[in-house]
């Protein structure tokens, strides 16, 4: 399993030309674990994703997020909050229309938290 960051995945993050890297699709069907803030889509709040900004809707935002949906992913209220969660799962890419109804093209499919924390990591603390 390898661990990434959202630059793995995204190219140009924070500037308008942001997209989906090359290694992004060149992971698909891997195992991965990927630091992030849980975030419910304003669009659809069924639409779970991991976003690199805390609080920060990716569909409202005046930049693009980097963001990666979770399909079937229920999580506690306890890890909605600005604290950092993460997350492993098998990557996805490419189009794809979930069970819940949105479409995506970069998906952590059958997510999970990630066994092994660093103490800390769900306060904040490193």
């Amino acid at each position: 399993m390898q661990t990434l960051t959202f630059r793995d995945l995204f190219d140009h993050i924070a500037d308008p030309r942001m997209k989906l890297s090359k290694r992004a699709e060149a992971l698909s069907g891997q195992e991965i674990e990927l630091r992030g803030y849980l975030v419910a889509m304003h669009s659809d709040p069924r639409q779970i994703a991991l976003s690199n900004e805390a609080e920060v809707c990716p569909d409202c935002a005046d930049i693009p997020i980097p963001y990666v949906n979770l399909p079937g992913f229920s999580p506690g209220g306890q890890l909605f909050s600005p604290q950092a969660v993460r997350l492993k799962g098998k990557l996805s890419y490419g189009f794809a229309v979930a069970p819940e109804g949105y479409a995506s093209f970069l998906r952590l499919e059958s997510a999970s938290v990630a066994t092994g924390l660093k103490p800390g990591l769900l306060s904040g603390k490193r």
